[in-house]
């Protein structure tokens, strides 16, 4: 007897699937679909998408690297070294590179967070080499003299200045100090100004050589480029292997506090704790988020500007981190509307909370990550993050198939329980 449509169809599910788990896993030299995953005999990793049909490539390098890492006495470092490797390097002087950048004609940029630094570039395919070799130059063959040095001190430290500007990120940096106080992932990522100011060449120098090591770099590539070219270069590299040391997770204190700084509008900052990038929560985290301040359906937009018109905007994000996350809900208000607008806010995590999601409100948030997925996989530039990510916090490229599945795999229930569970902890935060 012939199988049935159903059966079939069935079938060639479970084999796709059986599929995209065996070839997502990081094999040295093997496949992912169009993605390529080797660990390098000098143990650098490379992640190469090669996609003939374009005509950029995205190429960037990821250095398990940031404010994680940081002794006391070196705050800021992380972030003061994604500067410094622009000064120069042996081949070439900070001018010189600044101009092979803007010949490319793309966009070549840097950033350091918690616990990476990345560098890295969207460029013609025929720049993608270059680029590599140039970023591979940078990060192996610094160079900067004590003038360079100093100067570029004071380029950061006007930088940090600015954060008396921005009252929204001066907030949220205070913060995720409070909640995560005396860790090092709580500490101001750009640095402190006794820190930077103490920082001398020789120092800096000996951190940049127990930093940059092969086991901490992670190579990757999207779009349309010479496979065989940028693997050579990635064998070029001669760093010594020193994986980064084992730092605990920080533990999450609630607490409440005011920061004081200047603002036309009070500035309001609610924290949780969340769950890490390889929770099975995660997922649930997301949608969570979403519902509550993710989107202009979500219900604390929908009270506090269309219904109440207190507030402009009003955002809520997840932070996952390899051990560790935190949810950050954040607006700002007129001072005489901040206390209606605080409980506003806890009047509609209440009924969240007490009443849970409905089954539409779950629909809608899990369609319109899933369509963010699926618009992602299209840019060649978030593919070269995702890639990025997959590989330092999971050891593996995760398919959009399994990612997709993820999110249907959230009850309402699994909503309800995150929110409780979260709110539950929630620290309290606002300018004066």
């Amino acid at each position: 007897m012939l199988p049935s449509f159903a059966t079939l169809a069935t079938d060639i599910c479970i084999l796709f699937i059986i599929i995209g788990t065996y070839t997502s896993k990081i094999i040295p030299g093997t496949k992912h679909l169009m993605t390529e995953t080797s660990l390098l005999a000098n143990h650098c990793r490379l992640i190469t998408d090669y996609i003939p049909s374009v005509n950029t490539a995205a190429v960037g390098i990821w250095l398990q690297n940031g404010a994680r890492y940081e002794s006391n006495q070196q705050t800021g470092y992380a972030h003061f070294l994604e500067h410094l490797v622009f000064k120069g390097t042996d081949k070439h002087s900070g001018k010189e590179l600044s101009t092979r950048f803007e010949i490319m004609g793309g966009d070549v940029n840097a950033e350091t967070g918690r616990e990476q630094t990345s560098f890295h570039g969207l460029v013609p395919s025929q720049y993608a080499s270059d680029l590599l070799n140039l970023l591979i130059d940078m990060l192996t063959q610094s160079k900067f003299n004590e003038s360079e040095f100093n100067l570029e001190r004071d380029v950061v430290l006007q930088e940090l200045a600015m954060l008396n500007d921005d009252p929204e990120e001066a907030l949220e940096d205070f913060c995720t100090e409070q909640v995560w106080h005396g860790h090092s992932m709580g500490r101001q990522i750009l640095g402190t100004r006794d820190c930077l100011g103490n920082a001398n060449l020789s120092s800096f120098q000996q951190y940049i050589q127990h930093t940059i090591s092969a086991d901490r770099l992670c190579i990757v590539a999207a779009g349309n480029f010479d496979q065989d070219a940028l693997r050579a270069l990635c064998e070029g590299i001669d760093l010594a292997a020193e994986e980064p040391k084992h730092i605990s997770a920080p533990i999450y204190t609630r607490t409440e506090a005011q920061l004081h700084i200047k603002a036309e509008q009070k500035h309001l900052a609610w924290v949780m704790p969340a769950t890490s990038c390889r929770h099975p929560q995660m997922a649930a985290f997301e949608i969570a988020n979403h519902i509550l301040a993710g989107g202009y359906d979500s219900r604390l937009y929908q009270v506090l500007r269309e219904q109440l018109g207190l507030v402009y905007s009003i955002d809520s994000r997840n932070d996952h981190y390899s051990d560790t996350g935190l949810w950050f809900i954040r607006t700002n208000t007129e001072h005489d509307n901040s206390q209606q607008t605080i409980d506003a806010v806890q009047q509609t995590l209440a009924e969240l909370i007490n009443n849970g999601a409905t089954q539409q409100e779950l629909d809608f948030a899990r369609q319109h990550l899933q369509s963010a997925l699926i618009i992602e996989a299209d840019d060649i530039d978030a593919r070269m993050d995702k890639m990025a990510q997959d590989t330092l916090y999971h050891g593996r490229i995760i398919s959009l198939q399994e990612q997709l599945g993820l999110y249907d795999q959230v009850t309402t229930e699994d909503i309800q329980s995150v929110i409780k569970t979260a709110w539950g902890q929630a620290s309290f935060f606002s300018t004066l």
